[in-house]
């Protein structure tokens, strides 16, 4: 089956590669033209995939996961993307001027550092640049060169550092037009493809004795070169336009539930909840404040910095807490029983329990498909499963998983 889909992240539990399987196996819910609610859109490569034959409505709590939403399930066929770029890169030069002026020795000394491919001496000279990670900025006042100041010897190198600020300035203008959320989106993948951190992942980065050939290679790609390039995707014949009115939102699920809205126009719900503890907001915090761009409030922990440079505040889903989240998820499966929605339950789960801990898990399946089944009834019920194996963030190993797809009919 080709699957239309655009790829922004490496993000923890995307459905990107099981499209087909999914797609596949919700056909006796899902019928063209109906509007479908991604609730849990992550990077919304569910809600982009549909995109061509329904109306989508996109949900997701954290800020760059509905901005990438917003880039994918918007049309910018009004636009010319030679203009827009043209625009966007004459301010980021400007921008990069400036920089300059203030940075431009410590730059030409980086590239110097990384010339010698000594572990050492790098990071030396990254602690000489004064951060926030470092301690030799206390207090950041100036919302610009955010980046700089925060991260300039940590995720990114100094260099990398300025493009992303000279960038995220020059995408400001157009904050309030369609056209932000795929700059966003294009600037988000850029950031994934030059972190030095485990695949592409932000939670913290990475340490350079260990990692120098890594970080060699990350440092020598370009923010600006692969935003360029991301962008004009969104352009290209095989993005996909609509006729449909797509809607975003940035809500706790429950709180839109709520909403006459998605009461009165949904069809279908399409759901992929977390599974395991793990708190989305802890993996792409970074992400969360380049949108933002602003000075934050930093974690403390002993007196000191979390190693991601975590920010206060960070969104916590009762759905990553294992005390929470049954009952959680049972408003959302009452939703559909009760207002006679169709839904869809993406959720992965070992393949073997016995060999496989289960214990960072916040449901099993069984707990899942008994919800479903006892709302809906045990024949409304359909439970397809596939072998699927997901990479282990916490070491190179790779765990081979069921991915199930649970899917709930209202008639």
């Amino acid at each position: 089956m080709n699957v239309d889909s655009l790829s922004i992240l490496n993000y923890q539990g995307s459905k990107r590669n099981l499209l087909p399987f999914i797609k596949n196996n919700s056909t006796s819910v899902i019928s063209s033209g109906q509007t479908v609610l991604d609730i849990f859109a992550g990077t919304c490569s569910v809600g982009y995939s549909f995109k061509r034959t329904n109306r989508i409505f996109a949900n997701d709590c954290e800020k760059y996961a509905y901005t990438i939403s917003k880039a994918l399930l918007g049309s910018y066929s009004e636009f010319i993307c030679s203009d827009i770029t043209s625009d966007i890169n004459l301010a980021f030069d400007k921008g990069m001027e400036k920089i300059n002026k203030k940075y431009g020795t410590l730059a030409n000394e980086e590239v110097l550092a990384l010339k010698s491919e000594d572990a050492t001496k790098i990071s030396e000279f990254y602690h000489t640049i004064p951060t926030v990670w470092n301690g030799k900025i206390k207090e950041v006042a100036e919302a610009r060169n955010l980046f700089l100041q925060y991260y300039s010897s940590s995720y990114f190198g100094l260099s990398q550092s300025a493009e992303i600020d000279s960038l995220r300035v020059a995408i400001e203008k157009y904050k309030n037009t369609k056209l932000f959320a795929p700059l966003m989106a294009a600037l988000y993948y850029a950031m994934k493809e030059c972190v030095f951190a485990k695949d592409g992942h932000m939670a913290q980065p990475l340490g350079f004795e260990k990692n120098i050939a890594k970080l060699l290679k990350q440092r020598q790609k370009s923010i600006f070169a692969l935003f360029n390039a991301k962008f004009e995707e969104f352009f290209f014949d095989d993005f996909v336009v609509t006729n449909y009115e797509n809607e975003c939102f940035n809500m706790n699920f429950e709180d839109l539930l709520q909403l006459p809205k998605i009461r009165n126009e949904v069809d279908v719900i399409y759901a992929d909840p977390p599974y395991t503890d793990m708190q989305y907001s802890r993996y792409y915090h970074i992400l969360n404040f380049v949108t933002q761009y602003k000075p934050v409030s930093l974690t403390m922990v002993g007196g000191t910095h979390t190693k991601g440079l975590y920010t206060d505040g960070r969104y916590q889903s009762k759905l990553s807490i294992k005390s929470k989240c049954l009952d959680t998820f049972a408003a959302l499966v009452d939703f559909c029983s009760d207002f006679q929605k169709n839904l869809v339950v993406s959720f992965a789960y070992p393949a073997d329990t016995a060999l496989q801990k289960t214990d960072r898990y916040v449901m099993s399946i069984d707990s899942l498909v008994s919800m479903c089944a006892e709302r809906f009834g045990t024949r409304k019920v359909d439970v397809h499963s596939c072998e699927y194996t997901h990479s282990n963030n916490r070491n190179s190993e790779q765990k081979k998983v069921l991915e199930y797809l649970v899917v709930c009919k209202k008639n």
